[in-house]
């Protein structure tokens, strides 16, 4: 079985911009161990050329890139410059991921110009593979991680679940080069398609949105916060956290489940994109009412879901439940 590629236009959305395909710039290494970074420019058509032909090896590690521009030639987030494309893991730790070409088929209605490409541990019963989205300019990095998690949530939720979100907002995150072992070399697959590039200029501006809505959630509940402490109302919220739970809060809110994860019944996509980090909620759904930026105690997160954030009736409320 020879590498398997299939080319397919889809129809336009919002975020594509023309056929124009840029130049990409990316970030060469030679293994996960030297952090020497070569900057190599060259036609979106040849970067997907190249991941056409994986490498035939006995171990995993060896050459790879970076999706970015750096201005020092050493492999770290704060040396990147910009980034030029937009990477996803497809790794199904929480759900068994599409086999890549379903996956293939569903970006390429969308018209996002992308390649498909299976990744070293990949099989036919457990698909592992990764999506690689063009940009039609360079995008600023502080923006990477609200642009990254904005799209997950676009995309049908058999293929969000099984996104790796842990690396989210890695500007200098090393992709392997396509490879695999001699025993499942006729197994490798290859998708490229969509119609165009995605707008930067689009995604920025979707991106500021984003930050300014947390931005303002997070100075009002400062100022209902401060507003609490000074009527007596912070013990409210310690005994609050003290009887309560976030897996208690979420469950009765009708979050459910999924793994390590919890999955909004905001979501348009169903993807797990709730993840608890040392006893704290931080959510990544743009949609749903916890989408603040910040992590979540289980005051906050019932606040949150029950009053719109609003700490002080939360607060009120708690008051006029113990005092029943």
């Amino acid at each position: 079985m020879t590498p398997q590629q299939k080319n397919r236009p889809g129809a336009g959305t919002a975020y594509a911009t023309s056929n124009t395909f840029h130049n990409i710039t990316i970030g060469v290494v030679r293994n996960a161990h030297d952090p020497r970074i070569t900057p190599r420019a060259l036609p979106w058509s040849e970067f997907c050329q190249d991941l056409s032909k994986p490498d035939i090896r006995e171990t995993k590690d060896g050459p790879g890139f970076v999706l970015a521009q750096f201005n020092v030639m050493h492999r770290a987030g704060k040396n990147v410059a910009a980034v030029s494309a937009l990477g996803f893991d497809v790794d199904g730790k929480d759900q068994a991921p599409l086999p890549p070409l379903a996956a293939h088929e569903e970006l390429s209605r969308k018209g996002w110009a992308h390649v498909v490409y299976s990744t070293w541990s990949h099989s036919a019963e457990s698909p592992r593979y990764r999506i690689i989205i063009a940009l039609d300019a360079p995008l600023h990095p502080d923006v990477l991680r609200s642009v990254q998690s904005y799209l997950v949530d676009q995309l049908p939720g058999a293929i969000a679940q099984a996104i790796d979100r842990a690396c989210l907002g890695d500007r200098a995150r090393l992709y392997y080069a396509p490879a695999t072992s001699p025993d499942r070399a006729g197994g490798y697959e290859f998708y490229s398609g969509g119609s165009a590039p995605l707008s930067v200029w689009t995604l920025t501006l979707i991106a500021a949105a984003m930050q300014h809505q947390r931005e303002a959630r997070k100075e009002k509940a400062k100022a209902i916060a401060t507003r609490i402490a000074e009527h007596g109302g912070a013990s409210v919220i310690a005994q609050f956290n003290e009887q309560h739970t976030i897996e208690e809060v979420l469950e009765n809110g009708g979050y459910t489940r999924k793994g390590k994860r919890w999955i909004s019944p905001h979501s348009h996509s169903g993807t797990p994109g709730i993840v608890e980090i040392e006893g704290r909620i931080f959510c990544h759904h743009a949609d749903d009412p916890m989408h603040n930026g910040h992590a979540l105690d289980a005051f906050d997160a019932y606040a949150a879901i029950y009053h719109r954030g609003d700490l002080r009736a939360a607060a009120a409320a708690v008051r006029e439940v113990q005092h029943v």
